[in-house]
């Protein structure tokens, strides 16, 4: 319907951002390369589908489910206008991406809408973050499984936070993350599917900050998030963050959904601190959102 002259397809197959297309009753009916690239979906999986199937699973910040309400290509259709928003869309690994989404609606010569454009990307700070990790690889800095960090690199990196806070007086936080029940998952579906889980984690938590935060694989299930905050409330919302796309990041495993929750502790880095020090207060703190109920976080200024 809308590339019969081929022409615009072969514009969105050498486009650097996804491109979808839907018709009214949002039936996927063109899915570029990129999107392929970015979603972890092939062409062959979603054509022919419907959004409202949730293959993409949007999101928004507080863990709203968008593609089974009114989601920005409903929006558009409906109201015939552009839109335009930030949404986390979920890998076909399990993780969750932020994604700025623009959508515009097609009409015909008579002004009837036929079906919308949507074209999405990574936010701007998820690829600067993952080509100076690509850069750290070479110093033995990366955790080979999950490709974050590992205990050196974070042991250099919390170093280095701590100098900024005595010299600048920056302010900066650590989270410590720990998922809940991880155990269980590595005894009923075994290691290979705990080491994918954690893999899953991994770029769900690195997808998902700025450009200069720190993430990194502390041990086994647990890692160590580092950020520059203005007050104890962006500890707060960081913490409320992840937690939620933590939970909503999963695969299927021959017909069986594999998610976790996780359990953080958050604390400001003070001038006087050691990162033993620092990571023992962290730790302590997540210890404490485990025995509340777990599947969330207990934030220390203190």
């Amino acid at each position: 319907m809308f590339l019969k002259d081929g022409v615009c397809e072969s514009v969105f197959e050498n486009l650097s951002d996804g491109v979808y297309l839907v018709d009214t009753e949002r039936k996927i009916l063109y899915w570029n390369k990129r999107a392929e690239e970015i979603t972890g979906f092939k062409k062959t999986e979603v054509l022919n589908s419907h959004c409202w199937d949730n293959i993409l699973k949007h999101i928004d910040e507080k863990g709203t489910e968008l593609c089974k309400g009114e989601c920005p290509l409903v929006y558009a259709i409906k109201n015939n206008t552009f839109v335009e928003k930030q949404v986390f869309l979920h890998n076909k690994s399990g993780h969750r991406i932020p994604v700025y989404v623009k959508v515009l609606p097609i009409a015909d010569e008579t002004g009837k809408v036929m079906g919308a454009i949507e074209i999405f990307n990574e936010v701007t700070d998820v690829k600067i973050i993952k080509t100076e990790l690509e850069k750290l690889r070479n110093l033995a800095f990366i955790d080979e499984l999950t490709g974050v960090l590992n205990r050196r690199g974070l042991d250099f990196f919390i170093k280095e936070k701590i100098k900024e806070t005595k010299r600048y007086n920056r302010k900066f936080a650590v989270l410590f993350i720990d998922l809940d029940n991880f155990k269980d998952i590595n005894d009923l579906y075994g290691h290979h599917i705990g080491d994918k889980v954690l893999k899953m984690i991994g770029e769900t938590l690195k997808s998902n900050l700025r450009a200069n935060d720190i993430v990194a694989r502390f041990g086994g299930d647990e890692f160590i998030v580092i950020f520059e905050i203005e007050d104890i409330n962006s500890i707060e919302e960081l913490a409320q963050k992840m937690i939620t796309l933590i939970e909503n990041s999963f695969f299927e495993e021959k017909g069986q959904i594999i998610k976790v929750s996780a359990s953080i502790g958050g604390v400001m880095i003070k001038k006087e601190d050691t990162p033993e020090k620092l990571l023992k207060k962290a730790d302590r703190l997540m210890y404490v959102s485990k025995a509340k109920g777990k599947n969330r976080y207990t934030i220390s200024n203190k």
